[in-house]
């Protein structure tokens, strides 16, 4: 079950932020109250096309590293 596992990463790392591909694993760690960018290489990965992900809050997606190392930044700053 990926909710538990969402759980288990962020009370083992004290996660604070993951970065994936599968828009299911995002939405299910941003429910559990993970924040989640989102890999869309360049808007090519057809399986990062969802809505749903697009309209939650802790989902940000993010198209190449640079972009990754942006969103970390203003994260940290924050």
């Amino acid at each position: 079950m990926i909710d538990s596992w969402c759980t288990a990463i962020d009370r083992s790392l004290n996660a604070k932020v993951l970065i994936d591909d599968n828009p299911r694993y995002a939405l299910e760690c941003a429910n559990v109250g993970i924040r989640v960018l989102l890999f869309d290489y360049e808007n090519s990965y057809p399986w990062c096309k969802s809505e749903s992900t697009e309209e939650h809050p802790l989902v940000t997606k993010v198209k190449n590293w640079e972009e990754v190392e942006q969103q970390l930044m203003s994260l940290i700053a924050s």
